[in-house]
């Protein structure tokens, strides 16, 4: 009994120590191992993986601060700061034409009528300003600012200016301004141009002034004449005065029968280009036709049809005095001439409430125009309906109107022998 008392004694007291060799003796690597591979704080780090502060990083481009720094841009301060250089960047020569103009009296004229494609210089690039202008030039420079066309294929009008020369189809085109009283181009005597003729101040600024339709100072006017070198007499003293109060030229010394310089030419037309020409109204009887011209460029041309012998259209000077779009018109009551006819169209007045300018719709056609015996109107002016609205819509109050029983277009004019 006393054996198996010490046996438990001895056994209590000894076995912690049993059970710790035991403990020790555990395959405890192989379990503890995973810490390596539990080291998911390797894998953990995704700390790497989840350190999407790399990834998160995209604070750096989501820090549009950054890209909100185009204020840098927007400061067009550095941009604008071009203006506050006190020596600007240089600028290429710009190419002038006619490098013979350079510091000239009429540079600004001529270069402005250049832009305008109604002068031009020569091959070698030069205007040659002093150079006295010659007949076929002028030619030329009137019929492009005055917007005549050039005529070509048409038989020549004067012995010296042949179709294949370059003046050709100016000098024809002038032609067409020779509506009386301005019979720009008629020529000489002899049949000629004389294209190459150096012309003169007078002529060329006679010429202008009757290519506008200003109307003519008279010498009565201004009997002492305020000009050095021209007196009442001169043949062109009317419209050198007139030149003189549009403003063509300004000073008291004219030199009329001086050629009239390439640069003087240029600031003349420069200055008369833009005043606005004379409108004025004339009707041929002799040819039933009306002509409607700004200065002497005829803008309408249309037959008429006009009074009858017993009941004529009264030559004379007029003025349109009131105009209507349509009117009842009615005359000759008790007697075999008694009309009325309503609403006639475009209705252009020269003489009171009598007679006008009118479309006539209730003759033909064929009534209008060049045979003197189909007239038919109580002393009115007759247009075809259509043609009458464009003059009508043309044509201010206070328009002159001159009624003519003389060939004013189709006739050959005159002849001259010294003045254009």
């Amino acid at each position: 009994m006393f054996g198996l008392l010490v046996f438990l004694f001895l056994l209590l007291v000894l076995s912690p120590f049993v059970l710790t060799t035991e403990a020790k003796a555990d395959p405890i690597p192989p379990i503890a191992t995973p810490t390596t591979t539990v080291t998911p704080t390797a894998t953990a780090t995704p700390s790497n993986t989840a350190t999407p502060s790399p990834t998160g990083t995209p604070s750096a481009t989501a820090t549009p601060t950054p890209s909100a720094t185009p204020s840098s841009p927007q400061t067009p301060t550095t941009t604008a700061t071009p203006s506050t250089p006190t020596t600007p960047p240089p600028f290429p020569p710009v190419d002038l034409p006619f490098p013979d103009l350079c510091g000239h009296l009429g540079e600004q004229e001529v270069r402005l009528l250049q832009v305008r494609g109604l002068v031009d210089g020569f091959p070698d690039g030069n205007f040659y300003p002093d150079r006295s202008l010659t007949r076929a030039e002028f030619a030329k420079l009137l019929t492009l600012s005055l917007g005549v066309p050039p005529v070509y294929n048409v038989i020549p009008s004067f012995a010296d200016v042949p179709p294949d020369d370059w003046s050709f189809p100016y000098i024809e085109g002038a032609r067409n301004l020779n509506l009386q009283p301005f019979f720009l181009f008629q020529g000489f005597s002899d049949g000629t141009f004389r294209p190459r003729s150096a012309i003169t101040v007078a002529e060329g600024l006679t010429l202008l002034v009757r290519a506008k339709g200003w109307k003519l100072e008279e010498a009565t006017d201004s009997p002492s004449s305020p000009f050095l070198d021209v007196t009442p007499t001169h043949w062109a003293y009317p419209e050198l005065l007139t030149a003189r109060s549009h403003g063509l030229i300004f000073h008291d010394q004219v030199f009329p029968e001086e050629p009239l310089y390439r640069w003087q030419a240029a600031v003349y037309l420069y200055r008369a280009i833009d005043q606005p020409a004379r409108k004025q109204i004339f009707i041929s009887l002799a040819e039933q036709h009306l002509y409607a011209l700004e200065g002497a460029r005829i803008v309408y041309d249309y037959p008429v049809l006009t009074g009858k012998w017993n009941w004529p259209t009264p030559p004379g000077s007029y003025e349109v005095l009131s105009k209507t779009e349509a009117t009842d018109m009615s005359g000759g009551r008790g007697s075999p001439e008694e009309y009325y006819v309503p609403n006639v169209p475009w209705c252009l007045f020269f003489i009171g409430r009598t007679y006008a300018i009118h479309g006539n719709y209730w003759k033909p056609e064929e009534y209008f125009g060049d045979d003197p015996t189909y007239t038919g109107s109580h002393g009115c002016v007759g247009l075809i309906p259509d043609q009458a609205e464009q003059v009508y819509k043309w044509t201010p109050v206070g328009t002159p109107v001159v009624i003519t029983a003389d060939y004013l277009h189709r006739a050959p004019p005159p002849p001259q022998d010294s003045t254009p």
